[in-house]
Order: C-alpha cells, then sequence, then structure tokens
C-alpha cells in the first residue's frame, strides 16, 4: 500500500530561515516533515478515531538540493506491521531528481491516553517549577 503527495515549497521551507549561513533550499526539517505526515496521511483511513500515529524513527538521506518554488513529490508505502508499530519506505523527488530517501517507524496509540501523558507531563513541570 502507497500514497503519493505534491507539496510546492515555500520560503518558509528554506534551510536560510533556520540558520543565516545556510541556502535558499528546501531544507531537511521541511522535507522531514513532509515525509512524517504523508505517512500519517497513508494510515489515516486505516485509524479508528480513537486512535492517531506517532513518529518514533525516522531516518532520511538528504540527496540534493531544491530550490524554493519547486513542487516535491513524496511517496511512502508500508514495508510492514508488527503489532501496532508501522515501517515505511519513504522517497522524495523535486521536479528533476531524486532529492530523498528514508525510512520512518510509526506506532498506532490512543488518542486519549496519550493526551492523559501530555496533561500529567505538563502539571509535574508546573509542580517543579513553582518548587524552585
Amino acid at each position: 500500500m502507497s500514497i503519493e503527495r505534491k507539496i510546492e515549497t515555500k520560503p518558509e521551507m528554506a534551510a536560510s530561515r533556520f540558520h543565516e549561513n545556510s541556502p535558499r533550499v528546501l531544507s531537511s526539517p521541511s522535507l522531514i516533515t513532509f515525509m512524517q505526515t504523508t505517512c500519517a496521511d497513508l494510515m489515516a483511513p486505516f485509524l479508528d478515531p480513537t486512535e492517531m500515529v506517532v513518529s518514533v524513527r525516522m531516518e532520511m538521506s538528504h540527496l540534493a538540493s531544491t530550490p524554493i518554488g519547486s513542487t516535491i513529490t513524496v511517496r511512502a508505502e508500508i514495508d510492514r506491521i508488527e503489532g501496532d508499530k508501522v515501517y515505511f519506505k519513504i522517497d522524495a523527488f523535486d521536479e528533476v531528481e531524486k532529492i530523498a530517501a528514508g525510512y520512518n517507524e510509526m506506532f498506532i496509540i490512543n488518542e486519549e491516553r496519550f493526551e492523559r501523558g501530555v496533561r500529567r507531563k505538563l502539571g509535574s513541570g508546573t509542580q517543579k517549577a513553582q518548587s524552585l
């Protein structure tokens, strides 16, 4: 099973936005985000309303620069499923060449349980901050 998404690159996605000494090309953080969200899009139709997916491991090789204003295509496919863990193979292309290849591991989680854990951490952090 696979999915393909097209994304037009915009100035806020440029590496130069993250660091002044970086070029005005698509940044690796933006590319990773697109790769992760494409995997989540692939999973969405199969999740119950109480479920969501989170990335727990991501590997990406950024192979080539992409000028801002270009359209990229991200292709994700499910490699295998082991219980609640889903493994994806991902490739990305601009109009000229392959720009990235990678793997993503995602867990299917219960949204309410996850949010409870986040709230618990927030409450714990507030108490620690108040005690300082």
